[in-house]
C-alpha cells in the first residue's frame, strides 16, 4: 500500500493535536495528583537555585520540563513549605495546567517514533496504524495528561529502544551514537531505563546476530571483539557526559541520605563501594549516583502495594501481569494475541519482524514482576508502544494474504481497532481510572493507587459539597492537595478516633488501609455510601444509628 509523505504527516499531527486536546479537556477537572506535588518543586529548584537536593530517586530532566512554564509563571518553591500553599485558587490552576503541558512535550514524539518503528518493521500503513493505536490508550493518555515522569520515561524508553535496534541491525559509529544519546536521556527521565534497556538491547543483538549467522565464525571474534569495545567505550563516555552535563557538571562526595541501605542489600554493598572507589571524596554526578543506590533499597524495602483487596510491602510476582490485564482495552489484548497466532499459522517467515515488539515488551513485564514496587501499571508503561507495534504488523501480514480466512481476520482487526478507540473515547475525562470489562464494577476490589486513586478528584469532592450546599464534610483524602488553595472551606480532617455525624467523605485508599490504618476506619463498615465522586471517593452521610446494609467494596 502506497502512502504519500504529505497524508503521513498529516495524520501523525493530527494524531498528536487530538491527544493534546484530549488532555487539555481533564486539566480543569482534577486538582493535582499524589506525584505532582512531590516532581515539579524539584525542578523548580533547579530553575531557581541551580541545584538539585529535593529527592534524589528520580532524575532531572522531565521535572524540568514541567516545571519550566510554571517557573516562567511565577510559581515559586519555598523549602519546608507545600507547593502552592499560599497561592490564590486561580493562580494555582493556571500554574498546574501549565506544568501539565510541560509534560506533552512527548507526544509528538511518541507517535513519531512508534511511526517510524512500525515502518521500518512492516512499512507505513503499519506505522500509521501503530500511532492511532498508541494515540487511544487510555493508560498512555492518563499520564500524558498530568506532570508526573511515566509518560515521558515510556517515551523516551521506546525511543532509544528503536536506536539500540538500528545499531543491532547496522553496526556503526552512527547508531553507537544515536543509542548512546537516547539511553542517556532515559535514564535522566527515570531510572526505570536503566534497568528496562540492557535487556531489550541485549535481546536485539541476540536476534541480529543469530539471523546474521557468520558471528559463530571463531576466526571473526578477536577483530569484532575490539570494535565492540572501542564502540562500547564511546557510548559509555557520551552517556556519562549527557548524564554530568543534565546534573550541571555537579563533583562532590556520595550525598548522605536520610534511610541508611538495609544492610547485607545489593544497595548497601554498591555504596560502600563507591566509599571505598572514591576514598569518600568528591566525583562528578553524585547526586545521580545516590539516585541510583536510592531506587534500589527502595525495592529491597518495599512499598505498600494493594492487589485483590489485600495489602502487601513487597508486592507479588503476578501484580503486573493482573494489572496489564484488566487495565489495557480488551481489543488492543486481543490484536496483540492475534498477530502472535497469525505469526504462528502462517509460519516463521520474517521472524524478526514478530520477535523485536516482543523483545521490547517482554522484558518490561519481567522486570516489573521481579520488582517489589507495585505501584501501578505506570511503572511499565512503555509496553503498550510495543503492543501497538504488533498490532499494526497484523494488519500488513493479513493484508497481503488473499485467503479468505485472512480477509476475515482483517475485518475482525479493524472492528477491534474501532473497539479500541471508542473505549478510549469513552473513558474521558477518566483516564486514569480505565479498567476494561473483565474489572469493570468491582474496580477497587482489584486495584488502587493510581491505577485508581491517585488523589485527583478533590476538586470534584468541592463541587459535589457546594452543589449540596453542605458546610462541613469530614474528608480522609490521599493526596497532597489543601482543600483551602481549591477553595473547598467545608473540608474538615478527620482525624483518627473521630466518630462524626453528618458529611464523611473517604479515598478509596485510605477505606482499603493502602495509606492508613484500616482499623482507623473500620466504624464505617455498617454504613452505605450514598454517592462516589469521581472514581476514588466515597461519600456518607452518617445518622446517629447505622444503616444493615452491608459496605461495599
Amino acid at each position: 500500500m502506497r502512502i504519500s509523505f504529505r497524508f503521513i504527516a498529516g495524520a501523525l499531527v493530527a494524531l498528536a493535536l487530538l491527544s493534546c486536546f484530549r488532555c487539555y479537556r481533564t486539566y480543569r477537572i482534577f486538582n493535582d495528583t499524589d506525584d505532582e506535588g512531590g516532581h515539579i518543586p524539584a525542578g523548580l529548584e533547579m530553575w531557581q537555585d541551580g541545584k538539585y537536593t529535593l529527592e534524589a530517586q528520580h532524575p532531572p530532566l522531565a521535572r524540568l520540563a514541567i516545571s519550566l512554564l510554571p517557573h516562567l509563571a511565577g510559581l515559586r518553591y519555598v523549602k519546608g513549605e507545600p507547593l502552592w500553599a499560599a497561592s490564590s485558587t486561580p493562580f494555582y490552576w493556571r500554574t498546574l495546567r501549565l506544568a501539565r503541558e510541560g509534560n506533552l512535550i512527548f507526544v509528538p514524539f511518541l507517535l513519531l517514533y512508534v511511526y517510524l518503528w512500525g515502518r521500518d518493521l512492516y512499512g507505513p500503513a503499519a506505522g500509521l496504524i501503530a500511532a492511532g493505536v498508541v494515540s487511544f490508550s487510555p493508560n498512555l493518555m492518563a499520564h500524558a495528561a498530568i506532570a508526573t515522569l511515566d509518560f515521558g520515561a515510556a517515551t523516551t524508553i521506546f525511543i532509544s529502544a528503536y536506536y539500540f535496534w538500528r545499531w543491532s541491525r547496522q553496526a556503526g559509529w552512527r547508531p553507537c551514537l544515536a543509542a548512546a544519546l537516547g539511553f542517556s536521556i532515559a535514564v535522566l527521565v527515570k531510572f526505570s531505563a536503566l534497568f528496562f534497556l540492557p535487556p531489550i538491547a541485549a535481546a536485539f543483538f541476540l536476534i541480529a546476530r543469530w539471523s546474521a549467522r557468520p558471528w559463530f565464525r571463531l576466526g571473526r571474534w578477536p577483530a569484532l571483539g575490539r570494535v565492540a569495545l572501542q564502540r562500547g567505550v564511546v557510548f559509555l563516555t557520551v552517556c556519562f557526559l549527557v548524564v554530568w552535563s543534565v546534573y550541571l557538571f555537579d563533583i562532590g562526595p556520595l550525598p548522605s541520605t536520610h534511610i541508611p541501605p538495609v544492610p547485607g542489600t545489593l544497595g548497601q554493598y554498591l555504596e560502600s563501594a563507591v566509599v571505598i572507589i572514591t576514598r569518600n571524596g568528591s566525583f562528578p554526578a553524585p547526586r545521580f549516583v545516590r539516585g541510583i543506590l536510592e531506587v534500589l533499597d527502595h525495592n529491597t524495602r518495599g512499598h505498600p502495594a494493594y492487589l485483590f483487596g489485600r495489602v502487601s510491602e513487597f508486592g507479588w510476582w503476578y501484580y503486573f501481569p493482573v494489572a496489564l490485564a484488566v487495565k489495557s482495552t480488551l481489543p488492543l489484548l486481543l490484536l496483540a494475541a492475534m498477530a502472535l497466532a497469525v505469526w504462528a499459522w502462517q509460519g516463521a517467515g520474517g521472524a524478526g519482524a514478530i520477535l523485536c515488539p516482543l523483545a521490547g515488551a517482554l522484558p518490561v513485564l519481567a522486570i516489573g514482576m521481579m520488582s517489589h514496587l507495585n505501584l501501578g501499571i505506570r511503572h511499565i508503561l512503555v509496553i503498550y508502544p510495543f503492543l501497538a507495534l504488533l498490532a499494526g504488523g497484523l494488519f500488513v501480514r493479513l493484508e497481503r494474504s488473499r485467503s479468505f480466512s485472512a480477509r476475515a481476520l482483517l475485518g475482525c482487526a479493524a472492528v477491534l481497532v474501532v473497539w479500541h478507540a471508542a473505549e478510549s473515547l469513552l473513558a474521558a475525562p477518566d483516564y486514569l481510572a480505565y479498567f476494561n470489562q473483565i474489572a469493570r464494577g468491582h474496580e477497587a476490589s482489584i486495584l488502587l493507587d493510581n491505577c485508581l486513586d491517585w488523589g485527583q478528584d478533590l476538586e470534584r469532592l468541592r463541587q459535589f459539597a457546594e452543589q449540596r450546599k453542605i458546610s462541613t464534610i469530614y474528608l480522609s483524602y490521599f493526596g497532597r492537595t489543601n482543600p483551602r488553595v481549591l477553595g473547598f472551606t467545608a473540608a474538615v480532617r478527620l482525624e483518627t478516633g473521630m466518630r462524626p455525624i453528618g458529611w464523611v467523605a473517604i479515598s478509596r485508599n485510605d477505606l482499603a488501609g493502602l495509606t492508613r490504618k484500616r482499623s482507623d476506619l473500620l466504624w464505617l463498615q455498617g454504613h452505605t455510601p450514598v454517592a462516589a465522586v469521581g472514581k476514588s471517593i466515597l461519600v456518607y452521610h452518617l445518622s446517629a444509628h447505622p444503616s444493615s446494609s452491608p459496605h461495599p467494596s
